[in-house]
């Protein structure tokens, strides 16, 4: 998920007019928010459409972007925001309160949000709204991996060395697999520098983001490596020979993704963004995201896991006990420094 490599998805126009106090009447907005960039884009761009419908010349433009870009570029921006609002995980959320770049929302103007599992909800640190997860485990091309590894110890047996791939840590996938490799071998997930040695020992080839691991799977440039769930779906979907494993010490992992606000954004901004999540929580787009083809976990009490999903997403009464996240705000700090070091060690 790259700035300048995706096509933006958005421009969705309204449909209807409802006047409401308090939000942008008669007026042409365009909401410029940072998604995926690809087809796990949907359930945004239908509740943008629905927000369309409601207020007249409200229009949604969704921007496929690593977080990490978005947040340096709201700052060079020095007060006028380029993007209204994002989607955003927990680890991306500890940076940009650290560099104060987004508005905490108002959880009081998202009814739905009372539906949410609790579980979740710590992991928008008071701050963004939790309205899915996506979890990290292993994918891999089933016509050269009979038997993948099913913990994170494993793939260190001395059969995948020179065959697996790993994510550059600018990513939140690459910074979470280093902090559960330090947990899987007994280390605080604070020492990056034991986990890029580990790492090391399995001579990885290089992905910049989760997207081009997910192409390098595909082409078969690497037999398998840690990768979203979502993007491992993706490709499975495509009638790929791709399989994946809800790797478990620690584990099955989640990530839950958040709607943030950035500042700096036009009057009436914070009206739209806390209708838009209310939107995305309501059954109609929680089932959408839980279903074909991305099978995002879903966070409203009640929504059931569809049996395709299964295979990618905890569902068993076992795996909903042992699912995990990580310790963002102690990993999350260390991704600039972090990523140095991987440069230089892995020539990224």
């Amino acid at each position: 998920m790259q700035f300048n490599r995706r096509t933006v998805l958005g421009g969705l126009a309204a449909a209807s007019a409802l006047s409401a106090p308090g939000i942008l009447r008669a007026q042409t907005r365009e909401l410029v928010m940072v998604g995926y960039g690809d087809a796990a884009d949907a359930p945004l761009i239908a509740a943008g459409e629905e927000l369309a419908k409601r207020h007249a010349g409200v229009s949604l433009k969704v921007i496929g972007g690593l977080s990490s870009e978005a947040l340096a570029q709201i700052k060079a921006a020095r007060g006028n925001s380029p993007y209204d609002l994002a989607v955003m995980g927990s680890p991306a959320i500890v940076n940009a309160l650290a560099e104060d770049v987004i508005v905490p929302l108002d959880f009081s103007k998202i009814p739905n949000s009372a539906n949410v599992d609790p579980r979740f909800t710590p992991y928008g640190y008071d701050v963004g709204q939790p309205i899915w997860f996506e979890g990290i485990g292993i994918a891999y091309d089933k016509t050269r991996v009979e038997t993948p590894p099913t913990t994170w110890e494993e793939l260190w047996s001395g059969d995948f060395n020179g065959r697996v791939g790993m994510c550059r840590p600018q990513s939140n996938l690459g910074l979470g697999v280093l902090a559960a490799t330090c947990e899987a071998f007994g280390q605080p997930q604070s020492d990056m520098t034991f986990a890029l040695e580990k790492w090391k020992e399995l001579d990885p080839l290089v992905g910049r983001s989760p997207s081009l691991l997910q192409q390098m799977i595909e082409r078969g440039e690497v037999d398998l490596a840690p990768l979203w769930h979502v993007n491992a779906a993706l490709a499975a979907s495509s009638g790929l020979p791709i399989g994946y494993t809800k790797i478990a010490g620690p584990g099955p992992l989640m990530l839950p993704t958040n709607i943030v606000q950035f500042v700096n954004t036009a009057d009436g901004t914070g009206d739209l963004v806390h209708e838009f999540a209310d939107i995305i929580l309501t059954q109609q787009i929680q089932e959408m995201a839980g279903g074909a083809p991305t099978y995002f976990g879903t966070v409203v009490e009640g929504i059931a896991v569809p049996e395709a999903a299964a295979p990618y997403v905890p569902s068993t009464e076992a795996e909903l006990d042992t699912m995990t996240s990580l310790d963002w705000k102690t990993a999350a700090p260390l991704r600039g420094e972090t990523v140095e070091t991987f440069d230089r060690m892995f020539g990224a």
